[in-house]
């Protein structure tokens, strides 16, 4: 069963969620958290994975 199509709504909550985990990498590394800074590279990864998923689902 295929997926449902993606609206224009889920592709910009992807990229908003993307751009709130690059600044929060950002600040985290300005004051030395090492292991958050980690965390939060890996949460990107994953919702920048998630994007290119809704850009492969279509907007409706």
């Amino acid at each position: 069963m295929a997926p449902d199509p993606a609206t224009a709504q889920d592709a910009l909550a992807a990229l908003r969620a993307i751009e709130h985990l690059r600044e929060a990498r950002k600040l985290l590394k300005g004051i030395g958290a090492k292991r958050a800074v980690q965390k939060v590279r890996r949460a990107l990864k994953s919702a920048e994975g998630a994007e290119r998923h809704v850009q492969r689902r279509r907007y409706v």
